[in-house]
Order: C-alpha cells, then structure tokens, then sequence
C-alpha cells in the first residue's frame, strides 16, 4: 500500500516539475539561430525543444508555455518554404510548358 502512495506522489511531483517548464526561451533562441546563419541546427534544436514540450504535455496533460511558438517556427521555417516551392515549381514548369509551342 505504501508502495502506492510513493508512485502517486512522485507523478503528482514529476507532473509540478514538468507544469512549470516553459519553452518561451527556447523558441526564442531556436528563432535567433535559423537567422543569424545556423538554418539546419535551428531546425535540429526545434525538432528536439517540440519533442521536449510533447513530453511535457503528456505528463501534464495540457501544453506547456512555449510549445506553439515552436510548432509555429517549424511552419513557418519547414513547411510552408517546402509548400512555396513545389508551388513556384509546378507554377514555373507549367509556364514554361504554355511557352513553347506544340506541333511546330
């Protein structure tokens, strides 16, 4: 029964700990870092600070401070970039192709 009542107290402090940790900061240096010329290592670090403030989430069960500036900073410095191109690329080819003429 004691057994018990240490594992429940250790989630309720595991969850204190985890209730209080903030990705405000992190966000901010993960910003700083995909401008001032480390694209791929701001990129590697937001990954990781996300997959940090997941976990956080699952233990709380709420999302943590922080945690949707970095799910925005993965938008906007991974997906949409990706969208834009294939967008511009299909765009482009598609352009061409109206340029040149058929059957000669």
């Amino acid at each position: 029964m004691g057994h018990q009542q240490t594992g429940r107290m250790g989630d309720e402090i595991a969850r204190g700990i985890h209730g209080s940790k903030s990705f405000v900061g992190v966000a901010f240096l993960t910003l700083l870092l995909y401008y001032f010329g480390f694209y791929v290592i701001g990129l590697i670090a937001n990954i990781l600070f996300l997959s940090s403030a997941k976990q956080t989430m699952q233990i709380t069960g709420r999302s943590p401070s922080g945690r949707g500036c970095l799910l925005f900073l993965l938008w906007t410095h991974l997906f949409i970039p990706i969208i834009l191109i294939v967008l511009l690329v299909t765009i482009g080819v598609g352009g061409i192709m109206s340029l040149v003429p058929i059957g000669g």
